[in-house]
């Protein structure tokens, strides 16, 4: 069966180029790659249009050179795409992507590709636990979003039922996020914000002893972020939804 080429994929997300969408994007991304203005339902529809032109999951080679494609796009939305078929594909996904998953990591300059790489990650992760170690010299990292994406590789998110699993105790957690913890970025500030946010539900009296011992040290802004109701945090995952 033909297969897809980047260019036909590019040429499906062009015919329904949104230049409002696309403004509203960018003031909640606030990236410096071309926005096209897709909304969740163009990705459903072009998706759907593409799978039956997707190779097998056997053809590995053809695949990761067609990712590899969409990410050397200067498009947002074909790099999140790229992202997001990874994620649908997670059987692609083990110790012998890392590199690759590091490479793209190079250059992002915005949360949403940040946070997406981090699950891809953490995905690894679960295949081979050994590979979290690689991240411990992220944290410092002059690169924020490298900062953020490693934070946000800790939970993993099946793709399948899209259920969330901390990939390492809370104290374990608390850790490795040491020398991120008093971050004086924002992004990287709020990624914590989220990953506390998943101790908090799964062990309330932990996170709370770990935010007394080191009320000195945590940023308000983390506390205030925790306050809020889930609803109004935001997702890498429906950042297309309008």
């Amino acid at each position: 069966m033909r297969q897809f080429t980047v260019e036909e994929v590019e040429r499906a997300f062009l015919m329904r180029k949104d230049e409002a969408h696309a403004k509203d994007l960018q003031a909640l991304v606030r990236t410096n790659l071309n926005l096209i203005g897709l909304s969740r339902q163009d990705f459903i529809d072009i998706l759907r249009d593409l799978e039956p032109h997707l190779p097998d999951i056997e053809e590995e080679f053809i695949w990761l050179n067609f990712l590899q494609d969409l990410w050397e796009n200067s498009y947002f939305e074909a790099r999140l795409f790229a992202l997001e078929l990874m994620f649908a594909k997670s059987e692609l996904i083990d110790a012998h992507l890392w590199g690759m998953l590091d490479h793209w990591s190079n250059g992002v300059d915005n949360w949403v590709l940040s946070d997406w790489l981090g699950h891809l990650r953490a995905i690894a992760i679960r295949k081979a636990d050994s590979l979290i170690t690689r991240m411990t010299p992220w944290l410092t990292s002059s690169d924020p979003w490298r900062r953020r994406s490693t934070i946000v590789s800790l939970l993993y998110i099946d793709p399948e039922t899209l259920q969330q699993e901390l990939l390492i105790e809370p104290h374990e957690v608390f850790a490795f996020i040491e020398p991120a913890i008093e971050d004086e970025n924002q992004a990287v500030r709020m990624a914590l914000a989220w990953l506390f946010r998943q101790i908090q539900q799964r062990s309330p009296e932990t996170l709370i002893g770990y935010l007394r011992k080191n009320k000195d040290r945590i940023s308000p802004d983390i506390i205030k972020a925790l306050q809020k109701p889930k609803s109004q945090t935001k997702q890498s995952f429906n950042v297309l939804t309008q």
